[in-house]
């Protein structure tokens, strides 16, 4: 009896350590798939902030902006003049009129969801444009763009980032599939250029030219 007895406490001994084993073992797995999933997590947001920065856009270009033929001559016209429309704030959701496309001037949005004006800088989607409209009254440049290739959006993108670098802050480039017209299409507020490849010198000129102009855009000096 004594046996069987101590036999039985050896079993019960055995059964509650593989329990414990097992126990470890899942604690162990459950750990690690937290661990992997926090890494990965980590990384991916790593990746998105890098990407928010322009970490993985292309480097600015390697010109000089004070260069003589980037200069705009004395009494050159940069662009078309537009029709000027009414500089009107909407409510968000609703859709402006315009007469160009891309606009030149209108109707906008004034809101903090979604931001109008949108933040400076190069975007990889494309913005309402009851938003970008509010950039432009502000005195910035909106270049759009639509059937570029890779390597000639990469050279775009390097021109503005050179740009933004510099004097020319105000900026956002967007794809724009409406562009059917004409590959790129830089817009100030009542001034249009449309161009059938990407031309630095162009680009660069209109910047200058129409940056900020206290002439046109409403609220030329808000950053």
């Amino acid at each position: 009896m004594a046996t069987e007895l101590r036999r039985d406490r050896r079993e019960k001994q055995k059964r509650q350590k593989r329990q414990e084993q097992r126990r470890r073992s899942s604690g162990g797995i459950s750990n690690q798939i937290i661990v992997g999933v926090f890494v990965v997590g980590a990384i991916g947001l790593a990746i998105l902030g890098a990407r928010a920065a322009g970490v993985f856009d292309p480097a600015a270009a390697g010109f000089d902006l004070n260069s003589s033929e980037f200069q705009v001559p004395s009494g050159a016209t940069i662009g078309t003049q537009e029709p000027l429309l009414s500089a009107e704030h909407i409510p968000v959701g609703q859709k402006g009129s315009y007469n160009t496309v891309p606009p030149t001037s209108g109707q906008h949005w004034s809101s903090s969801s979604p931001a109008a004006p949108a933040p400076w800088g190069i975007k990889d989607t494309t913005l309402e444009n009851e938003v970008t409209t509010h950039n432009l009254e502000h005195g910035g440049v909106v270049i759009a763009y639509n059937n570029l290739t890779p390597t000639e959006t990469d050279q775009l993108k390097s021109i503005v980032r050179t740009l933004m670098n510099g004097t020319y802050r105000k900026i956002v480039l967007e794809p724009y599939p409406a562009l059917t017209d004409a590959k790129v299409a830089l817009t100030s507020w009542g001034w249009l250029l449309k161009l059938s490849s990407v031309d630095q010198i162009q680009v660069v000129q209109f910047t200058r030219a129409h940056y900020s102009d206290k002439n046109f855009a409403p609220e030329w000096n808000v950053q």
